[in-house]
């Protein structure tokens, strides 16, 4: 009886994320995804898998990755940061088979989330095996040789710049260096994409972005002056999309009377930057300011004078009820 107790009890928070994924659906088939013309690339956007030894997040994960093989069938697969629970070989290898067995998409991007700087919950974290391991396990699932946190790349044609926590802190750490880095990054992306948008992916939303500070995550930045300085820096060019996770809020359009937090899933930072974040694919519990509704996540399609976000549960191969925004791009006119 005991035993049942305590199934039971951890089968509540698996069965109602289903309850409330399914109340976040659109009707009908939506199976069959069929792209519209025009669209340039398309990708999978989702964070805060938290693979590990929670049994219903290992349960969560597959069925998503197939839905992204069998019906998105998008040209990347974008997973910014909290990949594991704890950074340690064990999560790890887990993901790395749960990956490997279910998804098959030409690219592969994974971000350092906070859960991923540390190998346990103990008191002393170890940044320095966590990030090895991070490293280690994402370069080999992305086909890929970075030997730091922080890297770029073009795919299809497009600039994708990820950034990385250099502590094992929950608000990001970053370092005068990789700022640096990104600065010459951003410059060469610019020149290359000539107008194209450039996406930014990091783990933690700016401060004072996406209610930060507002619910239980604090703030997205250790620094306030590091997090105002990367803002400056992406905001020196147009047609930015700045990609992150960490907060664990459910898609949502605008904010609400009923959220004191006022989170909006997409906002408009400064003068160019679209800053867009996820929702947790993998908890389904309830939060401040609104449910985590499990498996959620976005699927983009870019075009030549806009970027789509649609939302869509992954877990239940459907699109979310609602959730369609497109941003247009600047021109040189415009500007």
């Amino acid at each position: 009886m005991e035993k049942l107790k305590a199934l039971l009890q951890k089968a509540i928070p698996f069965l109602t994320a289903i309850f409330l994924a399914l109340t976040t659906l659109s009707v009908g088939n939506n199976l069959i995804v069929k792209k519209e013309d025009g669209v340039r690339l398309s990708a999978a956007l989702i964070s805060d898998v938290h693979y590990g030894d929670v049994f219903y997040r290992q349960l969560a994960l597959p069925p998503g990755l197939r839905d992204l093989t069998r019906h998105v069938k998008p040209d990347l697969f974008v997973l910014a940061g909290d990949c594991t629970d704890n950074g340690n070989d064990e999560n790890w290898t887990a993901l790395q088979k749960t990956i490997d067995k279910n998804l098959k998409v030409d690219n592969i991007i994974l971000a350092l989330g906070n859960h991923d700087t540390w190998t346990s919950y103990d008191d002393e974290h170890t940044y320095g095996p966590a990030k090895d391991n991070f490293l280690r396990y994402s370069n080999t699932i992305m086909g890929t040789d970075f030997d730091t946190v922080w890297s770029s790349r073009t795919i299809g044609g497009y600039p994708f710049i990820v950034l990385g926590s250099e502590a094992d802190t929950t608000a990001a750490t970053i370092s005068d260096a990789q700022l640096s880095w990104l600065e010459t990054a951003l410059a060469d992306a610019a020149e290359a994409a000539d107008g194209k948008p450039i996406f930014v992916i990091n783990h933690q939303p700016l401060n004072y972005t996406h209610a930060v500070g507002n619910n239980e995550h604090g703030n997205g930045f250790e620094s306030n002056a590091v997090s105002e300085r990367l803002l400056s820096i992406l905001d020196r060019y147009e047609n930015i999309f700045y990609i992150s996770g960490h907060q664990h809020y459910p898609l949502a359009l605008e904010p609400t009377t009923e959220d004191p937090a006022g989170f909006t899933t997409i906002e408009h930072v400064g003068d160019h930057i679209t800053s867009v974040n996820l929702p947790c694919y993998g908890y389904g519990t309830f939060l401040e300011g609104g449910t985590s509704v499990f498996g959620e996540g976005l699927v983009m399609y870019v075009f030549d004078d806009h970027v789509q976000f649609k939302g869509r549960n992954f877990f239940l191969a459907n699109w979310s009820r609602d959730f369609d925004v497109s941003i247009p791009l600047e021109t040189a006119e415009a500007a």
